[in-house]
This record gives C-alpha cells, sequence and structure tokens, in this order.
C-alpha cells in the first residue's frame, strides 16, 4: 500500500463538498478553491463514485455530492478506495507464510502494528469532523476578531 496525493486531494475535495450544503459542486469550482488540477480531480471524484462515496448530477445545476451522510465518511474510506487496502497481504498478516514450509515470518508482528496504526488515525477522523475544523478556520481568516475571542480550531478524532 502506498500513499498518493490521489489521496490527499480527495480528502480535501470532499471536505470542500461538505462545506457546499445539500446541492452538488462541479468539478471546476472545487478545484479553484482548493487549487487541484482539474482533470486529476475528474479522475479521482469518479473513483470515488465507483466507491460509493460519491454521486454525480449532470446538467447546468450538476456537480458532484455526498452519497453518504459527512460523518459516516472517513479519511481511511477514501486511502482504501484510491490507493489500497491499508492491511498487509494475507501472507504477512500475523506473521503468515509464502511456503507452506517457510518458518513464520518474523517481522509479521511489526506490520501488523503498523496496519492498526494506520487505520487507527485514517479512521479516526470522519469528512464532517475536517470540514467543521475547516469551517472555524475560514471563520478565523474571514473575522480576524474572531480569533481573539475563541482559539484555533479544534479537530476532535472519532
Amino acid at each position: 500500500m502506498r500513499l498518493t496525493q490521489k489521496s490527499k486531494y480527495a480528502a480535501r475535495a470532499m471536505v470542500e463538498i461538505a462545506l457546499g450544503g445539500r446541492g452538488p459542486l462541479g468539478v471546476a469550482e472545487i478545484a479553484r478553491r482548493q487549487r487541484i488540477p482539474e482533470r486529476f480531480l475528474g479522475q479521482i471524484f469518479g473513483e470515488l463514485r465507483r466507491g460509493g462515496i460519491l454521486r454525480s448530477r449532470r446538467g447546468a445545476h450538476g456537480g458532484y455530492c455526498l452519497a453518504i451522510p459527512a460523518e459516516e465518511v472517513t479519511v481511511l474510506d477514501i486511502v482504501e478506495i484510491l490507493d489500497g487496502r491499508v492491511r498487509p497481504d494475507r501472507y504477512s498478516e500475523g506473521g503468515g507464510r509464502h511456503v507452506d514450509d517457510a518458518p513464520p515470518c518474523p517481522t509479521g508482528k511489526v506490520w501488523e502494528e503498523a496496519r492498526v496504526a494506520l487505520e487507527g488515525v485514517f479512521g479516526r477522523y470522519s469528512i464532517a469532523q475536517l470540514a467543521e475544523a475547516e469551517r472555524g478556520s475560514r471563520e478565523e481568516r474571514e473575522s480576524p476578531d474572531l480569533q481573539a475571542t475563541r482559539g484555533p480550531p479544534l479537530l476532535r478524532p472519532l
């Protein structure tokens, strides 16, 4: 499993959609707001739509919206759709063996611990939480007086 820029862009774009409200947002608008190459974002959205996280609508008022509530979409969901499963393959999981007569893999415990840690971090944050933190950040940028009355937005894991 390899983490790519695709997953980072996708998470940012999904936050933008969650902030956008109920109506669909166009790829061009999201790409502009998040400074993501539009063509690349279109490809990413195709994969997320096939993965069941996004829904698309054609036409003048078309675009993309979440297919499921933002509270139910985690960064782990996005990473696994775009970059593959975080879990190691079946042979390295839990010290398994590639060949029946080979000894157990001495590093199996390390890979399993890494898998659990990655799943824990990526699974801890929903798009709704990230959108709420971003909403607070944007409010602060737009109104400098707010920063004096309240601290930075807190991002609380699930």
